[in-house]
Formats: C-alpha cells, sequence, structure tokens
C-alpha cells in the first residue's frame, strides 16, 4: 500500500470511527464526564477573557442583531403559541401562585415614594386634567337640571309653573362657558386636593387590602378567556414593533453600556464559582444532566448524518490534517 493510500485509508477509518461514537449515547456520555471533571474544580470565571467577550456581543449589537430578519419566525412561533395558548384551561392563580403574589406584593409596599410620584405624574397630566374638569362640570350640569336646582332659585319656579320649563335649559347653556372658565382656573387646586386624598387613602394596609381583593377575583380565571378577544391581527402587529423596538434599542449606547456592564459583573461573578458548585446551587445533579442531554445528543447528530450535514464537515476537519505535509512526513518516515 502506497502512503497516499495509507492515507486515504486512515482518514476513512477515522471518519467512520467518529460518525459512529457520534451517534451513540455513551459517547456524549463519556465525553460529558471528562469534560466535567476537568472543569469541576476550575472558576467557570477563569475560562473566559470578558475583554474579547464583551468586544464581540458589542459588536454584534452594532451590526449583527436583527430581530426585523426573524420576523417571520417571530411571528409564526407567536402565533403557535397564542393559539395553544387560546385552547389552555391554566388560571392566572396556576401561573401566579398566592404566595408568589404575595412575595410581589411585600416588595411593592416597599416603593412608597415612588407610588407617590407617580400619582403626583398622573394627576398633573394634561388628559387627567381635561377628564377631571369634564366629569366636575358634567356633574354640575346634571344636578341643576335633573335635580330641579334652578328652579328653586327666586323667579325661576314661577317660570316653570307657567310652563316654561325649556328657559331652565336655557339658562344652564348660557351658564356653560363661565362654568367651565372657573374649573379650568381651579382645577389645579382640586388636583393637588385628590393628589393629597390618594396618598392618604393609598396606605400599604388599604393596598394590601385592594391588591389580595382583586388577586382573590382574578385568580379563578383564565387567561385564555380573554386572548380570545383580542382582535385578529393584533399579534402580528405587535411583532412588527416589537422587532423595530427591539433592533433600535440594542444598538443605542445606553444598551452597549448596560450589556458590558452586566458580562463583566457575571464574569466577576463566576471567578470563584466552578461547575460543580453552580450545579448545586441549581438543584441538579451532573447526572442527571447527562441522562437528559446524551440522548438528544446522540440523535441529533444521527439526524445531520441524515440529512448529509455532518459528514462534509468531518471530511474537512480530518482533511485539515491528513492532506498536511506534516501527516505526509510522518508516515513517509
Amino acid at each position: 500500500m502506497s502512503s497516499s493510500e495509507l492515507i486515504s485509508a486512515l482518514r476513512d477509518a477515522h471518519k467512520a470511527h467518529l460518525l459512529q461514537q457520534l451517534q451513540a449515547t455513551e459517547h456524549w456520555h463519556a465525553l460529558m464526564v471528562q469534560t466535567s471533571n476537568l472543569l469541576t474544580d476550575i472558576p467557570l470565571g477563569t475560562l473566559v477573557d470578558q475583554d474579547s467577550l464583551v468586544l464581540v456581543v458589542d459588536q454584534w449589537l452594532q451590526e449583527a442583531l436583527s430581530a426585523r430578519g426573524l420576523q417571520d419566525v417571530i411571528s409564526d412561533v407567536s402565533h403557535a403559541l397564542w393559539e395553544a395558548a387560546e385552547q389552555d384551561d391554566t388560571t392566572l392563580g396556576e401561573l401566579l401562585r398566592e404566595e408568589h403574589f404575595e412575595a410581589i406584593l411585600e416588595q411593592i409596599l416597599k416603593l412608597q415614594s415612588l407610588r407617590e410620584r407617580a400619582i403626583h405624574s398622573a394627576m398633573n397630566h394634561p388628559l387627567v386634567s381635561e377628564m377631571v374638569s369634564e366629569m366636575l362640570y358634567t356633574g354640575i350640569k346634571n344636578f341643576l337640571l335633573e335635580e330641579n336646582a334652578l328652579a328653586k332659585l327666586p323667579g325661576v319656579s314661577s317660570v316653570m309653573k307657567i310652563g316654561r320649563k325649556s328657559m331652565v335649559g336655557k339658562a344652564m347653556g348660557g351658564m356653560e362657558e363661565s362654568i367651565r372658565v372657573y374649573l379650568q382656573k381651579n382645577i389645579r387646586v382640586t388636583l393637588k386636593t385628590g393628589e393629597q386624598w390618594l396618598n392618604k387613602q393609598l396606605t400599604n394596609e388599604r393596598i394590601q387590602q385592594l391588591a389580595r381583593d382583586g388577586y382573590l377575583r382574578v385568580s379563578p380565571l383564565k387567561p385564555a378567556d380573554y386572548m380570545s378577544m383580542v382582535p385578529k391581527g393584533t399579534v402580528d402587529e405587535v411583532v412588527a414593533q416589537s422587532c423595530a423596538i427591539t433592533d433600535e434599542s440594542a444598538r443605542l449606547d445606553y444598551t452597549r453600556r448596560l450589556v458590558s456592564v452586566g458580562i463583566r459583573a457575571a464574569v466577576a461573578s463566576l471567578m470563584d464559582k466552578p461547575l460543580k458548585s453552580i450545579l448545586d446551587d441549581m438543584q441538579i445533579s451532573e447526572e442527571r444532566i447527562r441522562e437528559f442531554t446524551t440522548p438528544a445528543l446522540a440523535r441529533g447528530a444521527t439526524v445531520l448524518i441524515e440529512q448529509g450535514t455532518l459528514e462534509p464537515f468531518i471530511e474537512w476537519v480530518l482533511d485539515d490534517f491528513y492532506q498536511s505535509e506534516a501527516c505526509k512526513k510522518i508516515i513517509d518516515g
């Protein structure tokens, strides 16, 4: 056998061996065990160069990340999830158990200053001003007309008695502008009073009561009942807007800075955490991970081989050595 034939035979045998191994659950199990043995006591943070990782992610955010490029896929997945959720009988109480709700409520109650600022901002919004002003005007108008308040004024009762009740309505119409002007001038005082009233009423005890009552009312309800009311086309519109917002926000300096800080913090946190410690904290054993992971990896390799994808890649990897001068020198020597 010539040297070239020997190299070709070794290459083919090596390829067949790899293809067989990659489809065997035992191979993946042994590989994961070996990896675990090597990494068990090594802090994971030491295995990463954080500057390089930050640079790669930053460049990805600037140039490569595009949710809109996957919009069709995201839309299809969203529709499938939405349709499945519409057919599900799960209740809100199952999605958010009472003990978790209580834990969230406890944290919300600590945000008193933020709550007061939110009330202040809401009460000073122009839309709220217009709404309150209109409500006050409507209440005054209804009181004057429906409760016959004008009829009790001197001179008006006699008009109504002689069958000229429409005159009251006309009188009210003439007062409309002056009432609206008065309300507009005094709306700030009214809203300030409303703000003070809300802050006084929304004590932690009151919020707890309202929140718990609300939870008890909605916990038996099913999200599916409300999802069916959403107009068709809404999912596609939300996906399109979400993709556009994601693409734009990903490229903001603000986002990139936060991502950079987050990566560095994660690496720093992992500096004293070996793999075994992390798995113990997650309350999952390595054996359990291997139990459900190795069959999936083996099956995945089989699928890639059946599709004709994995074999050409292995050939390319092997050819890098078997067609090299280094290999030829060993065989010829």
